[in-house]
C-alpha cells in the first residue's frame, strides 16, 4: 500500500475517534456531532479499543520503503499514538478509574460550544440543548463504570469541587443565554436544565457519601509504566532516574542564580523578600483581563518588528475569564487553541479572575499571583511567541495526521512555550531585573515540577508533600499549590515536559545554528513551527539535524 493510501487510513482512523468521542470532536473542529455526549457503556469502550488494536496491526502492512521523509514521520505518529491509547486504555482503564471523565465530558461538552463561535448561535445552543439531555443518563453510567478500589480519593476532591459549578450552568448561565436571544429555548433549558442540575447534584453526592467512604485508588502510575510513557510518547532516551537527576540538577542551578541576581537587585534581602514586595504590586481585580489584553498586544508587536517569527494570517487570540469549572485546575492562565480541523484560528486566552466572595487574604492571594512583573511573562507564553502563535502555525500547511501531534507528547508544545520566555529576555522585552528575578521563580517551578512528577508518580510521595514543597521550596501560594498538584497526579509525565522540553528544543537550535549558521532567527523559528507538534526527535528528523 502507497503513501495516499496511507493517509487515507489515517483519515479514516481519526474520523472513527471522532465519532468515538463526540466533544473531543467538536472541540478539533468536527461538529457533525455536536449534540452528544460520547457512549460510555463498558462493552462499547473496549469494542471501540479492540478495534484501534486492530488498525495497529493493519498499520504493519504499509511499505513505507517508498514514502516521503514527511510521510515516514507521520507513520510513526500515527503508530505511537494508536500504541499510546491502547496502553492508558489497558493500564489505567479510565472509565472505571476517574470520576472527572464524566465531568468534564459534560463541562467540556457544553462550553466549547459556547464559548468558541463556530456555528451561529441558535445552531450551539440547540447543540448544547441535546448535551445537557443526556446527563442525567451520563452520571447514570458514570455509577455503573467506577470502581472504588481504582478510584484515587484525591480525584473525588477535583470532581466535587467541579460539580460545584454544575446548578449554575444549568440552571442560570445557559437558560440566561437562550433567553436573551432566543426566548422559544428558553423553556427547554428550564426544563432540561432543572434535570441536568438534579443528576450533578445526585451525582456529587453519590461522589461524596458512598464512592468516597469507600475510594483505595492509587493515582501513581509507577516508575515502569512512566519510563514506558518517556520512551514511547516523548521518544527520548532518558528514564525515570536520569529524569530525576536532571531536575534536581536545574533546580539547584536555578536558585544559585535567583540567589545572585537578587544581591545584584537588592543587597541584603533574600528573594523571597524581593518577590514578596514584587507581588504587591499587581492589577485590580476589575482590570485584570484588561492587563493581560495589553500585555498580549504588546508582546504581539514585538514579535512583528523585531523578526522574531511569522504570525499567521488570520489568526486571533481572544482573552476572557477561565470557565468556573476549569478554575480548580487552572490558578492563572490557560491557553484553548484553534480547532484543527477547521479553518478558524481563533485561540482563547484564560484568565482565572479573583473570586469576589472568597476571603479578602484569598482574594490578595490571587491577585498576587497575576503580579505586574510576571503578567507579561505569562502573557507571552500563553499567547505570541509561545503556544498560540505555535498552535496556530501547527494546525496548517500539515497532514490530519501531524496535527493530532500534541496529543502524543507535549515536550514541544509545553517546551516552545518555556524557550520564547528565555528568547523575549534575550531580545530585551523582559528586561527589568525583577521580571528576570520572576522568570527565574518560574524556572524553579518548572524544575520542581520535574521532581514532584517523578516522586508522585515512582516514589510515593504524598499530595500533601508534593504541596509542601511547591509552597515552601518554589514560592506558590498554598491554594494554587494544591491546584497543580492535583493535576500532576491525573497527567503522569505532562509535567516534566516544560523544563525538558525548553532543554531539547535549546538543542535543535544550537544544532540548527551549526547547520545553516547564515539563516535568519525569523527563518529558522518559521521552519520549526511549520513542522508541527512534534516530540523532538521526529522535529530533528523533519529538519534533517
Amino acid at each position: 500500500m502507497d503513501e495516499k493510501e496511507f493517509y487515507r487510513f489515517g483519515d479514516e482512523i481519526i474520523d472513527r475517534f471522532m465519532e468515538r468521542w463526540p466533544v473531543v470532536a467538536t472541540q478539533l473542529g468536527f461538529h457533525e456531532q455536536d449534540d452528544m455526549l460520547a457512549d460510555y457503556r463498558e462493552q462499547s469502550i473496549w469494542d471501540f479499543y479492540e478495534r484501534l488494536e486492530s488498525k495497529l496491526e493493519e498499520l504493519k502492512n504499509f511499505n513505507r520503503s517508498s514514502f516521503s521523509k514527511e510521510a515516514e514521520i507521520d507513520y510513526i505518529l500515527l503508530r505511537q499514538l494508536l500504541k499510546s491509547l491502547i496502553r492508558d486504555h489497558k493500564n489505567n482503564l479510565p472509565y472505571q478509574k476517574n470520576p472527572n471523565n464524566y465531568i468534564d465530558e459534560v463541562f467540556s461538552g457544553i462550553m466549547s460550544l459556547i464559548m468558541k463561535d463556530f456555528a451561529p448561535l441558535d445552531v450551539r445552543l440547540k447543540a448544547a440543548l441535546g448535551r445537557m439531555k443526556q446527563v442525567p443518563d451520563l452520571f447514570d453510567q458514570a455509577r455503573k463504570n467506577l470502581v472504588p478500589e481504582r478510584v484515587p480519593p484525591v480525584w473525588i476532591d477535583l470532581s466535587l469541587q467541579q460539580l460545584q459549578m454544575a446548578p449554575g450552568l444549568f440552571t442560570e448561565l445557559l437558560p440566561g443565554i437562550a433567553g436573551a436571544e432566543f426566548p422559544g429555548l428558553k423553556d427547554e433549558f428550564d426544563k432540561y436544565g432543572e434535570k441536568a442540575a438534579r443528576a450533578a447534584v445526585d451525582f456529587q453526592s453519590y461522589l461524596k457519601d458512598e464512592l468516597g467512604n469507600k475510594a483505595k485508588g492509587e493515582f501513581a502510575v509507577g516508575e515502569e509504566y512512566f519510563n514506558q510513557l518517556l520512551k514511547e510518547n516523548h521518544l527520548v532516551d532518558y528514564d525515570v532516574s536520569e529524569l530525576l537527576e536532571i531536575g534536581q540538577e536545574i533546580f539547584a542551578e536555578t536558585e544559585m542564580a535567583l540567589e545572585k541576581l537578587a544581591g545584584q537587585i537588592a543587597p541584603g534581602k533574600s528573594v523571597d523578600q524581593i518577590l514578596d514586595e514584587a507581588k504587591s504590586d499587581h492589577p485590580e481585580a476589575k482590570e485584570l483581563l484588561a492587563k493581560y489584553r495589553e500585555s498580549m498586544e504588546a508582546s504581539r508587536n514585538f514579535v512583528e518588528k523585531q523578526g522574531i517569527a511569522t504570525i499567521p494570517e488570520a489568526e486571533s487570540l481572544r482573552i476572557i475569564e477561565t470557565p468556573g469549572y476549569l478554575r480548580p485546575i487552572i490558578p492563572y492562565a490557560a491557553y484553548i487553541q484553534p480547532e484543527i480541523f477547521s479553518d478558524n484560528l481563533e485561540g482563547l486566552f484564560l484568565v482565572t479572575p479573583v473570586d469576589m466572595n472568597a476571603s479578602e487574604e484569598k482574594q490578595e492571594a490571587k491577585l498576587r499571583g497575576h503580579y505586574n512583573a510576571k503578567l507579561p511573562i505569562t502573557t507571552l507564553h500563553e499567547g505570541y511567541p509561545g503556544h498560540h502563535l505555535q498552535l496556530s502555525w501547527a494546525k496548517l500547511e500539515n497532514s490530519n495526521i501531524r496535527k493530532l501531534g500534541s496529543f502524543l507528547s507535549t515536550l514541544f508544545v509545553e517546551g516552545w512555550a518555556f524557550y520564547c520566555e528565555g528568547m523575549m529576555e534575550d531580545l530585551g522585552y523582559i528586561n527589568r531585573p525583577i521580571q528576570k528575578l520572576g522568570r527565574l521563580s518560574d524556572q524553579l517551578w518548572r524544575a520542581g515540577r520535574i521532581i514532584l512528577d517523578v516522586k508522585l508518580h515512582c516514589q510515593g510521595m504524598s499530595v500533601d508533600s508534593a504541596v509542601d514543597f511547591l509552597v515552601n521550596e518554589c514560592r506558590l501560594e498554598r491554594d494554587d499549590a494544591r491546584t497543580e498538584v492535583i493535576r500532576y497526579t491525573t497527567s503522569p509525565t505532562q509535567p516534566q515536559s516544560y523544563l525538558m522540553g525548553k532543554r531539547e528544543i535549546t538543542k535543535i537550535i544550537e544544532d540548527y545554528r551549526l547547520k545553516e549558521p547564515e539563516l535568519p532567527l525569523k527563518r529558522m523559528h518559521d521552519n520549526i513551527l511549520k513542522a508541527g507538534s512534534l516530540p523532538p526527535e521526529l522535529l530533528r528528523k523533519e529538519l534533517e539535524l
